[in-house]
C-alpha cells in the first residue's frame, strides 16, 4: 500500500487540506482529496503589532479540526499542519498553534519565508503542465504577504518575502469596506506596491522568463474569468493575460461590496480583498515587464506533501 499523507495548509485566507501519494511518474503527485474553507484568521494583520483575535483563533481551530477530520478517512500515514505570514507575524501565534495541538494532537510548524519558498518550489515541481520547465519567477500573493521566487536550472536563485498580502494592504488603505474602490484609492496601492517591487531588488528579468503564479488570488481571478466565458476551470488555459486581468479589476472596483458579494464565482470571504489582489497583480506585472502569467495550482501544500513522502521513503529504507 503506497505511503499517504496529508496537509494543512494555514493561510490567511484560507485553510486548505491535501491527502495525497506519489504519482506513477517520477517527482510527481496522485491527489487523493482537497478541499479549501475560506477562514481568515488574518484579520488586524496590517497593525504595527499584529495580533490573531480570539474569533479568528477559534475559527481557524474549528475550521483544522474539520480538514483534519476529513483526512482520517484516507488513514494518512502522516499529517503535517504548517502556517504562513498570518500565524508567523502575529505576536500571539503561539496561542494559535496551542489551540490546534490541542483539538487535533499536532503541533502547527509555522513556516519561515524561506522554508514557505523552498516548498512552493517543491510543489511547482509536480505540476506536469510546467514538468521540465527549470527557470521562471514565481509568485504568490497570500493575505498577508507576498512571495517572490527566482528559479533558474531548477535551484532558487533569489527568494523573498513582501509584506504585500491582499488583507494587510486592503485594510491599510481602504477606510471604509462596503463601499467602491476610488480611482484615488485604486491609485494610492499601485503606487505603493510598485514602489515597494522596485526598492526590493528582485531580478525579473529578462521578460521572456515566464512568470508562475499560485495562491488564492489567481485561482479566483482564473474562475472569475473563466465563468465570464463560459467554460470549466479544469478544461481552461493558465494564461492570465494582463489585459483579461484588468478588466476584471475594472469590473469588480466599482463595485460596492453588496454587489460584489452577488457574483457567481467569487468566494463571499474574498469579495472585500479581491480588488486590492487584482491592483497588486497589475502592478507586479507593470514592474516585472510581462504581459501574462501562468497560474499554477500545485502551490505549498503540494510542496510539503512532496517532501513528506521523499522523508518515508527514506526512513524505510
Amino acid at each position: 500500500m503506497p505511503d499517504t499523507v496529508a496537509v494543512i495548509d494555514v493561510g490567511s485566507n484560507s485553510i486548505k487540506l491535501l491527502v495525497a501519494r506519489a504519482g506513477a511518474k517520477p517527482n510527481s503527485l496522485e491527489t487523493l482529496f482537497d478541499e479549501t474553507i475560506e477562514t481568515r484568521i488574518s484579520e488586524g494583520i496590517s497593525r504595527k503589532l499584529p495580533k490573531l483575535n480570539e474569533e479568528a483563533i477559534a475559527a481557524g481551530t474549528a475550521t483544522i479540526a474539520e480538514l483534519h477530520s476529513m483526512a482520517q478517512n484516507y488513514q494518512p500515514d502522516h499529517t503535517a499542519i504548517v502556517a504562513t505570514s498570518a500565524v508567523r507575524d502575529a505576536i500571539n501565534g503561539d496561542d494559535f498553534v496551542q489551540a490546534v495541538e490541542t483539538v487535533t494532537g499536532i503541533q502547527i510548524r509555522t513556516l519561515s519565508g524561506t522554508e514557505e519558498a523552498n516548498y512552493i518550489g517543491q510543489g511547482l515541481s509536480c505540476d506536469p503542465a510546467i514538468a521540465g520547465m527549470t527557470s521562471f519567477v514565481q509568485t504568490d500573493i497570500g493575505g498577508g504577504s507576498l512571495e517572490l521566487i527566482r528559479f533558474e536550472a531548477g535551484q532558487i536563485q533569489q527568494a523573498i518575502s513582501l509584506q504585500l498580502g491582499a488583507v494587510r494592504l486592503t485594510e491599510r488603505f481602504i477606510e471604509n469596506i462596503d463601499a467602491a474602490l476610488s480611482l484615488k484609492i485604486e491609485a494610492s496601492i499601485h503606487t505603493y506596491v510598485t514602489e515597494q517591487l522596485m526598492n526590493s531588488g528582485f531580478d525579473f528579468s529578462p521578460a521572456e522568463l515566464p512568470l508562475i503564479a499560485t495562491g488564492g488570488a489567481y485561482s479566483v481571478s482564473r474562475a472569475l474569468l473563466v465563468a465570464e466565458a463560459g467554460g470549466e476551470i479544469e478544461n481552461s488555459s493558465p494564461h492570465l493575460e494582463r489585459s483579461s486581468l484588468n478588466q476584471l479589476k475594472n469590473k469588480l472596483a466599482p463595485l460596492p461590496l453588496k454587489e460584489r458579494l452577488s457574483i457567481p464565482q467569487l468566494p463571499a470571504a474574498r469579495a472585500d480583498i479581491m480588488p486590492t489582489a487584482l491592483i497588486i497583480i497589475d502592478a507586479l506585472l507593470e514592474v516585472s515587464n510581462r504581459s501574462r502569467i501562468t497560474h499554477s495550482f500545485y502551490n505549498l501544500r503540494y510542496g510539503v506533501a512532496a517532501n513528506l513522502l521523499k522523508q518515508q521513503t527514506k526512513w524505510r529504507l
